[in-house]
């Protein structure tokens, strides 16, 4: 997987789907291999490419071809952080975290 900033340290990240995501994707959840400094923005474009029932759903697409996390839906890192839905920003991903993906609902 590409993203905007290598350092060559690769991890494997796993994205958990929860709720209607889960529904959408058909999937429980997805395992991606990226750099270790992928911004989640690039997580999130591989998701929708792997899971293109998403779209229009859990994750919206943005007009100049962005993926971002749909309005009702978080995003959080490891079961301890939510993130912002429009993360750019490179995060440093340690081999087994996880990025999960669920209903800001109640009821999930």
């Amino acid at each position: 997987m590409n993203s905007a900033s290598t350092t060559g340290e690769m991890a494997a990240v796993t994205i958990e789907l929860f709720g209607m995501a889960r529904v959408h994707a058909g999937v429980n959840s997805i395992a991606l291999a990226v750099d270790a400094r992928t911004p989640v923005a690039v997580l999130l474009a591989a998701l929708a490419q792997e899971c293109p029932g998403l779209l229009g759903k859990a994750l919206h697409l943005g007009d100049d071809g962005s993926i971002a996390v749909a309005e009702g839906y978080a995003l959080n890192r490891n079961g301890l952080v939510f993130l912002p839905p429009d993360v750019e920003t490179p995060l440093h991903w340690a081999p087994g975290d996880s990025l999960l993906l669920l209903s800001n609902q109640a009821g999930g």
